[in-house]
């Protein structure tokens, strides 16, 4: 049994098998309720599309990149490997919380600093919640994995290879040290060339009217498996770099003009201001009593409730009876935020300054207390504005990331190479990262007392580190 997607990026996509009965769940059409781009639909408004979609289109993009690597080297993939494969790239987003990353990467640091949850954590959590939640789909996965092996596989690529209590199989750990080239296909963590991303970079600029130049179609067929320090490797050749540095700096042009776009930035800090409110006063259904919607991510009965209509449910939400009055409150307050979303009464960048690429965003609390300190007579305190990092990278930090990527010859189709320094492009970038400190104000009226004082803490540290901070001013 099948089922044909018309997908607006890859044309037909053919669905069968496990994979199509994991699609016809509840906790996978989750997925159509998240938008992929977070706060970014509110400032570019073709950005409609989900990671339901964008899910379907790293299935696709996964099993057709093994199959063409199977051609090549038919011994180095099972098929039921290559099951496992495009069941992981149509699950990997399963954990995503409202949102998309505004969740996991900005809320839940917020309101639990000490947490290292991620959502690929909730990933592998929500597929083990919908096989005991679906029998039909167990069934499946029962007659594809009689030994429940092949879950451990998915659930590894899924988390890509990392060490991790969600997989202590043995038998998958002695997988991930003699077929790594399984772990570079869905979540490549080794050089950050995966399909996830071809997807995202081609649906993402496809939605926002923004030219994708990599062609991931032709480095799939350019790539080949080679023993690298005695490993099978994904390997590409010499001459794909130029596609490969387009991958990269597509990444870069997307963080910088739609992901960290000054006013997407704005929304989601007023969305996660939101949240946190929410969290003081919205319960939510779970498997063993109600959740606050910081709980849910311990919980899939409730977490798989939980999506972008958040804000939406906002008009009808009732406090809590315990604590009447401060739930009420923090109900009320996120009605306000909500509703200066709708009318566009956004917070403000008031000024952004370049700081080294290594900055620790942890001292950011500590900035904002010394920020303070230069307010003078002015008067506003520490919750009337916000201080964020943001940095644009190739991917690999401040490295080149070409420059961990094993290549191969025409000449020699065996033997990996590390592409030399005078083979690539003579037009690269001085420095792979950029970051910046940008302040944010919650209220027109401290617009210009903000731009001041933190400009005059940000002079002041400058003169006394100047290594640290750059003087560079935007806004």
């Amino acid at each position: 049994m099948s089922k044909i997607f018309n997908d607006p990026i890859h044309g037909t996509i053919r669905v069968t098998g496990v994979s199509l009965k994991i699609i016809d769940t509840p906790q996978f059409q989750r997925l159509r309720y998240l938008k992929q781009l977070g706060g970014g639909y509110f400032v570019y408004p073709g950005a409609t599309h989900t990671r339901f979609e964008h899910s379907i289109g790293t299935y696709h993009l996964a099993g057709k990149f093994a199959r063409i690597l199977k051609l090549k080297h038919p011994t180095q993939f099972l098929e039921d490997e290559i099951t496992c494969i495009e069941i992981a790239g149509l699950c990997h987003d399963l954990g995503h919380g409202p949102f998309s990353h505004v969740f996991d990467n900005m809320f839940i640091p917020w309101v639990k600093p000490d947490c290292k949850w991620k959502h690929e954590d909730a990933s592998v959590a929500m597929l083990e919640h919908l096989l005991e939640e679906n029998d039909h789909v167990k069934k499946a996965f029962d007659v594809f994995d009689t030994d429940w092996s092949r879950l451990e596989l998915v659930k590894d690529l899924i988390l890509g290879g990392k060490e991790t209590e969600h997989v202590q199989d043995p038998r998958v750990h002695g997988i991930r040290r003699t077929k790594p080239h399984l772990y570079e296909i869905v979540a490549n963590s080794r050089t950050g060339i995966d399909v996830d991303k071809w997807d995202y970079f081609a649906r993402d600029c496809h939605m926002v009217g923004i030219k994708n130049n990599f062609d991931h179609d032709r480095y799939m067929e350019m790539a080949r498996i080679i023993e690298v320090d005695g490993k099978p490797r994904i390997c590409t050749r010499d001459k794909e770099v130029i596609n490969l540095y387009d991958m990269f700096h597509t990444r870069e042009i997307l963080y910088r003009r739609v992901y960290s776009h000054q006013v997407t930035r704005a929304v989601e800090l007023m969305i996660v201001d939101a949240l946190v409110k929410l969290d003081q006063t919205a319960l939510m259904p779970g498997k063993n009593g109600k959740r606050k919607i910081s709980e849910c991510i311990d919980d899939m009965v409730a977490y798989s409730k939980l999506n972008d209509s958040i804000l939406q449910m906002v008009e009808v939400l009732v406090p809590l009876e315990t604590n009447h009055q401060d739930s009420d409150t923090a109900l009320r307050d996120a009605r306000d935020i909500v509703e200066r979303i709708q009318k566009r009464d956004l917070y403000k960048c008031v000024s952004k300054r370049i700081v080294e690429d290594d900055f620790n965003r942890k001292k950011i609390p500590q900035i904002k207390q010394e920020v303070l300190k230069h307010t003078g007579t002015r008067t506003f305190d520490e919750q009337q504005f916000e201080i964020i990092v943001m940095c644009f990278d190739y991917g690999r930090g401040n490295v080149d990331p070409v420059a961990q990527v094993p290549f191969y010859r025409k000449s020699d189709l065996q033997k990996p190479i590390v592409l030399p320094e005078e083979e690539k492009p003579r037009m690269l970038p001085k420095t792979f990262r950029e970051c910046a400190l940008a302040v944010y104000s919650k209220h027109e009226q401290l617009d210009d007392d903000l731009d001041s004082c933190f400009n005059r803490w940000f002079t002041d540290e400058y003169l006394k580190n100047p290594s640290t901070y750059a003087v560079h001013q935007g806004r």
